[in-house]
């Protein structure tokens, strides 16, 4: 492994761990001096102490286990441990107990929403697309006027466009009813001009006037370990027919694959000027689609997309759209996962663990430090709802026991607690070390069918 492959799957992925765990146990931390409740330690992973500090009555330290998370050690925070002291965990009211452990969860929520505005502040690649129109419905507005499939738009009445990010921004300054002019290049060189009106009150953009961007079935690249992959497809082949159906853009690629799970496909493709034939069988992946996850074929091949073009954002869009993808977006992710598991369209093997996580940290942080962030948001947002869990260990069950405490008016006995706990510990392992075993077969591009 050379050293740009250690500092993408080894140090960034450390680094997008160790920040998220740090913003949860800083929540703690700050919540509990709040409460004047004493903190002994402040731990950034588990196991034997790395390195550390002590600065007044706490102990700072990082140790050998970071990716496994990390823990503040309060005084008095189990009962053999209390000698009535005010400064105990123990002796707090049940109310400042549970700020405490609400504190952690709450810090990576909030803290998701700044993480995320300085990846877009920072800017994040996105492929800009040249203005080549893909096929178009002979219903739209678009083709009843003459527009045709590969048309280039070139112009928007006097507004010059070259990508579909140009031609968006030009729709939607138009007014609805508003009739417009374009400029189209057609069969390489060949100029047209076409009006169109559309005749709602909706916004304009490509989508009303029933035209989308044209993506050539020429392959960027393949995800290794998938089935393109492993029957011998290339990047830069061109993939001509699918079981002897021509195929003329990528959008006809995706809707065959997808409908053929585990069903041999033909694929007719390009190499170098000679045609060739090549078998291939997709597997089974999962997509969001509307509010549901649903099942599609997979071989992992991916398109030519144009130029990368850096997108910035100013920090009060930053902030918005920050703001937008935890509140509003985090609950309907959480809802999306929810029913996929309702649906049984995901399972319990579907889901990461940090090797997993390591894997997707070393892929964003590819695209630079803008991207590595926003996947540091979402890794937040994550460890908020799982550490609000209802189960022994986590912050979730120590605020279920908190209520069970409330409502009887007595204190859960210790002995209860420590079977919870070690109940609590033992789920944990077993997910972790099943969640691990998929993600290897995933890094590995193996799969149990």
């Amino acid at each position: 492994m050379d050293i740009s492959n250690i500092l993408l799957y080894v140090v960034a992925p450390l680094v997008a761990f160790s920040v998220v765990i740090f913003i949860h146990e800083l929540g703690h931390f700050l919540a509990a001096k709040k409460v004047g409740v004493r903190v002994d330690k402040f731990s950034i992973g588990f196991g034997p102490e790395l390195i550390g500090f002590t600065k007044g009555e706490t102990r700072y330290c990082i140790s050998a286990l970071p990716v496994l998370g990390g823990y503040v050690q309060m005084a008095g925070d189990t009962p053999d441990k209390l000698t009535g002291e005010s400064w105990e965990f123990y002796s707090a009211s049940k109310k400042n107990r549970a700020f405490i452990i609400i504190a952690g969860p709450f810090a990576n929520f909030i803290s998701a929403i700044f993480i995320y505005a300085i990846g877009l502040m920072l800017g994040v690649g996105i492929p800009t697309l040249p203005s080549d129109i893909g096929k178009i419905s002979e219903k739209s507005i678009a083709y009843e006027t003459g527009i045709r499939f590969k048309d280039k738009i070139i112009q928007i009445d006097s507004k010059p466009v070259k990508t579909w990010d140009d031609v968006q921004g030009v729709l939607l300054k138009k007014k609805p009813k508003e009739v417009m002019k374009l400029t189209v290049l057609r069969d390489g060189g060949k100029e047209f001009e076409f009006k169109l009106q559309v005749p709602s009150k909706q916004p304009i953009d490509i989508s009303t006037l029933g035209i989308k961007p044209y993506i050539s079935t020429k392959i960027a690249d393949l995800v290794k370990g998938f089935p393109a992959e492993k029957a011998g497809l290339k990047a830069g082949d061109s993939i001509v027919s699918i079981d002897g159906k021509r195929v003329d853009e990528w959008e006809e690629v995706t809707t065959v694959v997808y409908e053929s799970i585990k069903k041999p496909l033909m694929f007719s493709i390009l190499r170098q000027n000679k045609e060739m034939q090549i078998k291939i069988i997709p597997v089974e992946g999962k997509i969001a689609q509307g509010k549901k996850i649903v099942q599609i074929g997979q071989i992992g091949i991916k398109p030519v997309v144009g130029k990368i073009q850096i997108k910035r954002l100013r920090p009060v869009e930053a902030l918005t759209d920050g703001f937008l993808r935890t509140v509003i977006g985090t609950p309907q992710y959480i809802m999306l996962v929810i029913q996929g598991f309702v649906d049984k369209c995901i399972s319990v093997n579907d889901l990461s663990g940090p090797v997993g996580i390591f894997h997707m940290a070393g892929e964003q942080s590819k695209s630079g430090l803008g991207s590595l962030l926003l996947f540091i948001g979402f890794l937040s947002v994550n460890l908020w709802f799982f550490n609000l869990l209802p189960l022994p260990v986590l912050d979730g069950g120590h605020l279920v026991l908190l209520c069970i405490e409330k409502l009887t008016n007595k204190k859960i006995a210790w002995k209860v607690q420590e079977v919870a706990n070690v109940i609590g510990i033992t789920l944990l392992i077993a997910l972790l070390l099943m969640v691990t075993y998929h993600d290897i077969l995933r890094c590995l591009g193996l799969s149990l069918g």
